[in-house]
């Protein structure tokens, strides 16, 4: 882990992120880009029912320009005084589309954003702006709890536990792991793999279409399959990596519960972000995950290969 995008909107909340982007810069000895993107199109005035005139106040952007510049400096000059290697930059364009063209010129490994959670994907950094961004994120990206989660203060910021990686069986699904353990390192922690078999139902004849009973010899070949895979999984990744299959009515409910008890500190998944964050992995899982699990979460989106294309 070499290079850390951290974006700040200018709310305090967003700065819950810096600490945590901070102790792992100075776990791994990455650097840290901090930005703050200004979109101009802000500033073009619009009067309800009448043409739209594109004249640009630049008084008013001009002076959120300078304000913007000074604070991402003075957050970055504050990082670089406890030794961390740390630039700021403002940026400027639609705000989705310009984190995502950052993070790939300079070669992001990791974007470090906060996150509410409280109503799901609705709820991110930038409100609809993140989900848009994971949309077009090159690279993992970290959503931290800064409250109600593990990530609870500037002496502590960073998540305890292990990073808990749900598998579903699938390559896809299994994109996630290299991100999930470079963390887990970062971290101090190890991996926990889990998989989860979901029953599924079979009509009882004669009784008729609407009985149904459990089909145990389905659940039986998913949990046996589950934990082939997981095995060998487990033997590629560093030692202490553990490996685990339940069986739930429920893949959200499972994880959730299981990632309270076994205290882990974040959930790694693995999302197509083909439209936003609706087509993460495991079905639609990952938004009752985020909303229902107090514990900060690694999102990544593979492309190429990796995404099975």
């Amino acid at each position: 882990m070499k290079t850390l995008l951290l974006p700040l909107d200018g709310s305090a909340f967003s700065a819950k992120a810096i600490p945590v982007a901070a102790a792992l810069a100075n776990r791994t000895g990455a650097t840290v880009h901090l930005v703050t993107v200004l979109d101009p199109s802000a500033y073009v005035p619009f009067v309800p029912g009448e043409v739209l005139v594109p004249v640009m106040d630049t008084e008013t952007l001009a002076a959120r320009r300078a304000a913007d510049e000074a604070a991402i400096q003075g957050e970055a000059e504050k990082l670089r005084a406890t030794g961390i290697a740390c630039e700021g930059r403002l940026l400027e364009g639609v705000v989705q589309e310009t984190l995502a063209a950052y993070a790939a010129e300079i070669h992001a490994d990791l974007v470090v954003m906060t996150t509410h959670g409280r109503s799901g994907l609705e709820r991110l950094w930038l409100g609809s702006v993140a989900s848009s961004f994971l949309h077009h994120a090159p690279c993992p990206v970290f959503l931290v709890r800064p409250v109600g989660g593990q990530t609870l203060d500037d002496q502590h910021p960073l998540p305890a536990g292990p990073v808990m990686v749900p598998l579903d069986g699938s390559p896809f699904g299994e994109s996630v792991l290299p991100h999930a353990e470079a963390l887990a390192k970062a971290l101090g922690t190890h991996l926990a793999l889990f998989s989860v078999a979901i029953p599924h139902a079979v009509p009882m004849a004669p009784f008729g279409t609407e009985a149904l009973l459990a089909d145990d010899t389905d659940l039986t070949r998913q949990e046996l399959e589950a934990r082939d895979r997981l095995a060998i999984l487990q033997r590629m990744l560093p030692d202490g990596t553990t490996a685990e299959v339940i069986t739930d009515m429920t893949a959200a409910r499972a994880i959730i519960d299981r990632a309270a008890a076994t205290n882990a500190g974040v959930i790694a998944m693995a999302t197509h972000g083909r439209t936003g964050l609706a087509r993460l992995v495991l079905g639609s899982v990952a938004d009752a995950v985020l909303r229902g699990a107090p514990q900060s979460l690694l999102l990544y989106r593979p492309v190429g290969r990796e995404a099975g294309r």
